[in-house]
């Protein structure tokens, strides 16, 4: 912790995110802890000012790295500065050399001003989530006409060291999702009965997890298959993920899908064509060592 004129620097870890899970809310706050993933809560005395978390990105590839906020409220206007200047010393550490962001643009008005004076360029635009509930999902055409084979597999079927060894194949292929840390993750972070596997003659060939957000929100983390037939697996692990998840959850429940790339955005407009991604403000900033 370090002190300012009456504003603390809390830089955020396992043994204090209890603290602040209310002020980040609990979907964020479970991010901290996982290997790639920062956090700075600014306090005026014991109450947060503002916050903020991001993760590093490419640690694992010979890309430039870069920084992804996640998450940014800000108070008051003093511990906005303050809350930049940490924000900037931590990620020099990281070797960060542009910093990117997407925020709900509905609740960031006082975030868009602040990062713009920060020095990042600000757009308004369609975001990459898509959410549904799990009613719509269990109704869609490719579920319904789609049985999968025998070679997929409910994940609960596969041990930690299995799945440590399938996982690593798919993050050589950098088929991680926007998980990056997949590697540093054991198969406990995802929901066993319904995250699913395909494999053939001993070798997994696709996969499917999903992860619960603490809010009851199933995300939908990782999904990648290789070889000749990937085309043919990707339905069928779609269609034995949401079949198991309509029987075991309440209909109601929220479903989310990330598209991160071109295979999520191309599968996403099959499952949802009239889906909408939530309006954010998106933009970066170069950052100079």
């Amino acid at each position: 912790m370090v002190e300012g004129d009456r504003m603390n620097v809390v830089m955020l870890d396992e043994d204090n995110i209890e603290m602040y899970t209310e002020y980040l809310t609990p979907d964020v706050a479970e991010n901290i802890g996982r290997t790639f993933y920062r956090g700075i809560v600014i306090t005026d005395g014991d109450a947060p000012a503002a916050g903020m978390v991001w993760e590093i990105r490419n640690i694992m590839k010979d890309d430039d790295t870069v920084s992804n906020i996640l998450y940014l409220k800000i108070e008051q206007d003093l511990a906005e500065g303050i809350l930049f200047d940490e924000y900037k010393n931590s990620i020099a550490r990281d070797g960060v050399v542009r910093s990117f962001f997407s925020l709900p643009a509905k609740t960031s008005g006082r975030e868009k001003e602040a990062l713009t004076s920060a020095g990042f360029d600000v757009k308004f635009m369609e975001g990459d989530i898509i959410k549904a509930t799990l009613s719509e999902v269990v109704e869609l055409s490719l579920v319904k006409k789609i049985t999968p084979s025998d070679n997929i597999r409910s994940l609960k079927t596969i041990t930690q060291r299995g799945f440590s060894v399938g996982i690593r194949q798919f993050a050589a292929k950098g088929l991680c999702g926007h998980c990056e840390d997949i590697m540093y993750l054991s198969r406990s972070f995802f929901e066993n009965d319904i995250s699913c596997y395909s494999e053939v003659d001993g070798q997994m060939n696709g996969i499917l997890l999903i992860h619960k957000n603490p809010s009851g929100a199933l995300v939908v983390t990782v999904m990648a298959a290789i070889g000749n037939d990937y085309g043919k697996i990707l339905p069928q692990l779609i269609s034995y993920a949401v079949s198991r998840a309509g029987d075991l959850y309440s209909h109601d429940t929220e479903v989310i899908i990330d598209r991160h790339n071109y295979a999520s955005l191309a599968l996403s407009e099959k499952l949802f064509p009239r889906g909408f991604g939530i309006p954010v403000y998106v933009g970066s900033r170069e950052e100079i060592s």
